[in-house]
């Protein structure tokens, strides 16, 4: 026997949701830039403990904001 049971949409729940599969892409997103830039920026040097504009660079990105209260 298969008991049915309708979902109830829950705007206050898909707004959390929303907010937090952005955040998580924005993490992705930014982790998958700096590891761009870090390889680029690897190539043209020998040492990677000559240059500190990669650290400085990658301590200036802003984290995702926060999910929104509930």
């Amino acid at each position: 026997r298969k008991v049915v049971r309708k979902l109830h949409f829950d705007p206050e729940i898909e707004k959390t949701a929303k907010a937090n599969r952005k955040a998580a892409r924005l993490t992705r997103e930014s982790a998958r830039l700096a590891g761009v830039t870090q390889e680029t920026s690897e190539e043209g040097v020998s040492s990677p403990h000559t240059s500190d504009d990669k650290t400085n660079s990658m301590a200036e990105v802003n984290p995702p904001p926060p999910p929104p209260p509930r």
